[in-house]
C-alpha cells in the first residue's frame, strides 16, 4: 500500500492524517523555515522559502533541504537544486494565492522534472478546512502537467527519500 505525506503550516492536526489517508501529516511543530546554516538542527526538517529565484540559488549551504519554491523556476536554478540534493515543494496555499501562480507550478514543475530534481506537492494548510486528501493534492500536480505517477510520487516517494 502507498504511503502518503503533507506539510501543514499549523500545529496540530490531530487525527486528520487517518481520515483523509496521510502516512503522516508533518505539522509546523516538526519542520521550519530556515535561513541561514545554524538554523539547521537535528530534530526539524529543513525548508528554504524562496521567494525569488536569487534565493534559491544562493541555498546552497542547505544540502539535502526542501525548496518551497514560490516564484518561476528556470534551469540554471534547477540544475544547482539537483546538485545539492534538494528538493522541490509547491504548496496549495501559494498556487491559491494568485492565478499566475498556477502558471508558475506548471512551468517550475517541467522545467524541475528536466533537471531530475524530486518535486514534492503539500497543502501547506494553515487551518483544518484547508486540507486535502492526499489524491486531490496529486490530482493537482496532473493538472499542473505531471504524468500520474509522477504525481503520485510527489506525494508519497519523494517524501520517502527525505525522511
Amino acid at each position: 500500500m502507498r504511503k502518503f505525506y503533507d506539510l501543514v503550516a499549523m500545529d496540530a492536526a490531530d487525527n486528520w492524517a487517518k481520515r483523509l489517508g496521510f502516512s503522516k501529516i508533518y505539522t509546523r511543530s516538526e519542520w521550519k523555515y530556515v535561513e541561514k546554516r545554524k538554523d539547521i538542527s537535528e530534530n526539524v526538517i529543513p525548508v528554504v522559502r524562496a521567494e525569488d529565484i536569487g534565493t534559491i540559488k544562493a541555498a546552497g549551504w542547505a544540502m539535502d533541504a526542501i525548496i518551497d519554491v514560490r516564484t518561476k523556476m528556470d534551469m540554471q536554478a534547477a540544475h544547482l537544486m539537483h546538485k545539492w540534493g534538494q528538493r522541490a515543494m509547491y504548496t496549495l496555499d501559494w498556487i491559491r494565492e494568485r492565478p499566475e501562480n498556477l502558471r508558475f507550478a506548471a512551468k517550475g514543475i517541467r522545467i524541475l522534472h528536466k533537471a531530475r530534481v524530486p518535486v514534492l506537492l503539500a497543502t501547506g494548510a494553515k487551518d483544518v478546512a484547508c486540507m486535502k486528501a492526499p489524491r486531490d493534492i496529486a490530482a493537482l500536480g496532473v493538472l499542473m502537467g505531471m504524468s500520474i505517477p509522477m504525481a503520485y510520487a510527489a506525494v508519497s516517494t519523494n517524501w520517502e527519500g527525505l525522511l
